[in-house]
This record gives structure tokens, sequence and C-alpha cells, in this order.
């Protein structure tokens, strides 16, 4: 008895070797995820404490303040709910949900298989870890968590799409599973949910064109699927634009991006110098050679079955479509937007690398027949110098990654909030950074504008009060190419890694407007200066910064406490380019607060 249950999970092991691996490749990634960004207990990123500011308004009032599609917000609400600390509890979701990508590009890869020498399974599970363990995946679950949930949904509905029109009548299932995955990109974020659109008409008109050109007649049942669902989509695109009017800007902005070979933005001329070198790893060309073969040996098949489409085209031609549009996206400067195409990157290149290792594999398993153990060996050997030379690139930044405020400086802000009237009044911030920590720790309105005549305009039955920055203790921001500063590696030797070249150069830098390039003074530890001039100290409770309370009202983090600033390992978070120099408002009003990092100026509306 003993030896046969012995047998049986031997067997069990052997035939199932790779679930183990892929479960053990999410738990990596999503441990690894967690190390980095609780390293520091303040939200990371250029936005601060954007996300924490619409999870707590999804709690309180059912819906988030953003005019963005907010499937992310509500995604992320209950892991707030469930910690009790909106920092903690956003870190615990993005993590969770970062780590998923492992599933659908595993089972992506594992797609490709060229008659009975399908390969191993190496290639599949190296394409779950170069999506979850790179250095643009830390960009993004640093910077742009929705569009990292955008992506993962992305895949998914790659996954679904490819087994959709394998065989286009099994709609009730593949079909509804696939326009669901379409729906929630949608509602994740323009971006992402564009470029879904996009991959969805391209793979559905490339399966009507191959369709007529093989059995001579125009596949029915497709066209009544385009004409459907272009129907559907559009209708969905109207909801979008009418629910959230912000749609209309981040949709003129990528409109834009075909109108122009360089722009100057917010005091800043972005180029783009190295933009394609992303593109040009040798690994990831092999892979679109290898999709442009598959694709072309699918296409000399013919079709028996009118249904019916060779799986080996569909996913070649998704990657290969995939992979052009975003670079052509990367490729044309812009805005700030730029960047959020570079970094989608990593997508195509976990996707398209292990697809020309899996087709090497095959490729020479179908001429060795006989050499399989060799073949084999080696195929391990290049997916573990690929893996771990993608750990080792990413891991070089880990240490320019957390939050953009500091214990003191946050301390200050809860020092305001318990010793000022928020009540019908109107905050104006410095920038973007600044807004989104005084709009978490104060509330309230918040605005960034540049005229007091136009918040005057606005607000004209509210008080204004101005928070500036002091000129020599600005947010820190260790924002660089997206909140992910590149390592300075083998440039030469980097071009046969996966992720080799420079993801992003330096001209693509997130550099807000002012004198943006001095180095800040480090005052990051000066929790012992004076708390400013503004009567009465207030408590500071000890807690945690982000814990949950019935009204939301963050509370204060001790000064002896170091919780908000450092980690486990006790590190300070670290330097880089300053914010903009605050306002350039001509403001006569009363100074309220003058403290270590911010000033308070409150202006009288009279309207």
């Amino acid at each position: 008895m003993g030896s046969s249950v012995k047998m049986s999970v031997t067997n069990v092991l052997k035939e199932k070797y790779w679930l183990f691996i892929l479960v053990a490749i999410f738990i990596f990634s999503f441990i690894l995820d967690m190390y980095v960004l609780t390293r520091y207990s303040f939200s990371y990123g250029i936005d601060g404490a954007f996300y924490d500011i619409q999870v707590r308004n999804v709690i309180q009032y059912g819906f988030p303040m953003s005019n963005d599609p907010p499937l992310a917000y509500y995604l992320l609400t209950p892991w707030v709910i469930l910690t009790g600390n909106s920092f903690l509890g956003i870190k615990i979701g993005m993590a969770l949900m970062g780590s998923f990508l492992a599933f659908p590009a595993y089972l992506l890869t594992e797609f490709y298989a060229r008659g009975k020498n399908v390969g191993s399974r190496v290639p599949a599970l190296l394409s779950a870890f170069l999506v979850t363990v790179n250095i643009n995946y830390f960009a993004m679950i640093g910077d742009y968590l929705q569009n990292l949930v955008g992506v993962l949904f992305l895949a998914v509905f790659l996954y679904f799409a490819i087994r959709w029109f394998e065989n286009i009548s099994q709609w009730k299932k593949f079909g509804v599973l696939t326009v669901l995955f379409l729906i929630l990109n949608l509602l994740t974020h323009i971006y992402t949910g564009a470029l879904a659109v996009l991959l969805f008409f391209a793979l559905l008109i490339f399966n009507i064109v191959v369709k007529k050109i093989k059995t001579g007649k125009l596949p029915i049942f497709d066209l009544k699927i385009l004409i459907i669902l272009s129907i559907g989509i559009l209708g969905c695109f109207i909801v979008l634009f009418l629910v959230y009017p912000v749609m209309y800007t981040k949709f003129s902005t990528v409109i834009s991006f075909f109108n122009s070979s360089s722009s100057t933005t917010e005091g800043r001329t972005v180029t783009s110098p190295f933009t394609a070198m992303i593109f040009c790893s040798l690994p990831y060309l092999v892979g679109v050679l290898a999709a442009i073969i598959i694709l072309y040996r699918g296409l000399k098949e013919k079709i028996t079955t009118p249904n019916l489409m060779n799986r080996n085209s569909l996913l070649a031609w998704l990657y290969l479509a995939l992979a052009g549009v975003l670079a052509v996206l990367s490729f044309i400067p812009s805005s700030q937007y730029q960047s959020r195409f570079l970094l989608m990157a990593f997508l195509p290149i976990a996707l398209l690398v292990p697809l020309g290792l899996k087709f090497l594999e095959t490729e020479s398993l179908a001429r060795y027949p006989g050499r399989k153990h060799i073949i084999s060996l080696l195929v391990i050997m290049v997916a573990v110098i690929f893996a771990f030379s993608s750990y080792h690139t990413a891991s070089e930044g880990f240490d320019n990654m957390g939050p953009t405020i500091t214990t003191a400086q946050y301390n200050e802000l809860v020092q305001i909030k318990q010793n000022l009237t928020v009540e019908n009044a109107v905050f104006v911030a410095a920038d973007f950074q600044s807004k989104y920590w005084v709009e978490y720790v104060l509330g309230g309105n918040v605005t960034t504008s540049s005229s007091i005549d136009e918040v005057k305009t606005e607000y004209p039955n509210s008080t204004i009060y101005v928070v500036t920055l002091t000129s020599t203790n600005q947010l820190t921001t260790n924002q660089s190419s997206g909140g992910f500063q590149q390592p300075n590696g083998n440039y030469e030797a980097s071009f046969l890694l996966p992720y080799g070249p420079p993801i992003l150069p330096n001209s693509l830098d997130k550099i807000p407007t002012g004198n943006s390039e001095q180095k800040q003074p480090d005052s990051r530890n000066g929790t012992n200066q004076p708390p400013g001039n503004m009567a009465g100290s207030g408590n500071n409770t000890g807690t945690l910064p982000g814990s949950m309370s019935l009204n939301g009202t963050p509370p204060s983090l001790s000064q002896g406490n170091n919780s908000g600033l450092t980690g486990a390992n006790g590190q300070t978070p670290p330097g880089g380019r300053t914010s903009s120099q605050g306002l350039s408002l001509n403001v006569s009003g009363t100074t309220v607060f003058s403290g270590a990092y911010f000033k308070i100026v409150r202006y009288e509306n009279e309207a």
C-alpha cells in the first residue's frame, strides 16, 4: 500500500512537475514584489497617495474620485479592508495581480507546437518568469498600477481570444470570456483597453481574410461577429466617454502621437534617441523571426473546416500585432505618456523571447530526434541564463524605488491637519506629487491651478489655502525613467539578453517643471527639526500611516518611529531628482503655517 502511494506521488511529480514550478514562480514573484514594495511603508510612485485616495473614497462613498475607469480601484479595495491599512493593502493587491501574469504567459507559450515534437515546457516556464520579474514590470508596479492591472487583463484576453478563434463556433465558452476580458480592459485603463480593441479587430479581420482566400467564400458567421462586436465596442466607448470625460484627453493624447515627431511638454523637450533599443536585443529578434516563420507555415496549410483556424498562425499573428502596435507607439515621440508604452513592451518581450526558444527547440528535435537530452539541456541552460539576467537587471534598480515623501514630511502634513480648519476649504498645491499627499492627509478640494483668480472663480464661497514647499526641502522623488532608475551594465553584452539594452533612456525621465535638475539636500532624516510655528502641536498617535479609520483620516506617525520611512532593513528612501520649486503665485495672504517642509498661506476669498 505504502509503495503504491509512493509510486503515485512520484508519477504525479514527473507528469506535473511544470505545475509545481509554475506555482513556485508565482510565489517567488509575489514575495519579491512584497519585499520591494514594503521596504518603505508609504505608497510608492510619482502619484504618491493617488490610489489610496481612490480606495478610501470607494470605502466611504462606493465610488472613486478619479475620472479614470474605476475597475482597478475596486479590485484593490478588498485588500485595504482586509489589512486595515491602505498602503499595505494596495501593495498586497498589486503584488497578487502582477504575479498572476505568470499563468496566462505560460499558457500562451504552451500553445505553440509542431507535430509530435512539441518540445519541453521550459520555454513556457521561462515566459512565466520573464513577464513577472523584469525591469519594466517593477517600474509599472511602482508607478502605473492601473496600467499593470490592464496588462494582466490583456494577457488573459489574448489567451481566450486564441482559444476562441481556433474554433470560432465555440462562442458560448471562449467567445464570452474573450469579450468579458475585453470589457475588463476597457474598464481598467484607456491605453490597455484601446490596445486590446486593436488586437481583437486585428485577429478578427485576419481570420476573415485568411478564410476568404483559402475557401473562396466569405465566412458569414465571422462577419456577423465582426458587426455585432463592432457595435458593442462602439457603445462601450460611448459610455466610457460620457461617464469618464478624462477619456477625451487621454484618447487625444494617443492620437497626437501620429501627428508629431517631437514634443515639448510641461517645460521639457522629449526626445528618444535610444527608444528603439528595447526591440533590438538578439533574443527578441529571434522571437520575432520565429513568429514570422510560424505564421508563414500556418498560412500555407489548407482550411478543411470553415470554423477552424491554425492555432500557431493565430498565436504568431497576435504576437506580431502586439509587438508592432507597441513599437509604433513607442517610436513616436510624445509627451510623458510615451514611457508607458515603452514600459508595456515587457509583455511582447516575455512572450516572443520564449517563443523563439521553443521554436529553436522544436526545430532541433525535428532534425535531431536522437539528441533530445542534449537539446533539452541546452534549452534549460539558455532559459536559466535569461531568467537570471532578467532578475539581475531588475534588482539593480530596487534601491531606487520608494515613496516621494518622508516620515517627517508626512507628519508635518498631519500636524497641519490637526491645527487647521479644512471645512469649506480649497488647497492649492505645488504640483501633482504634493497634491495627492496633501489631499490624502488634509482632505477637501485640492487643485494645482497656477492662478488664484481661477480658483476664486471656481470656488467662490471657499477659503483658499496655498500649500507650497520650502525652497530647500522638496518632497523627495526618486522617479527616474518612470520611477525606476536604469542600471549601468555592459551595453554591448546586453544585446544578447532578453531585457538587455536600456528600456527607458534618460530623455524620457519624468521630470517635473521648475528647477528639477538640482539635487536635494539630505533632509530625509530631519525628524528632530522644529515642527513649525503654528500654535498647537497636536498629538501623534504613533500608529502606522495608512491605517483606515471610520472617517478615512490618516493618523500621524510618531517622530521617533521610522516605520513609514524605513523597512525592516532600516534603509532610508533613495535620493533623486527634486520636485518643482513650488507655485509661481503672488499671494497676498496670511501665513498660517511655516514648517520645515511646507508653508501654508490663507487667501481670503471675498466673492
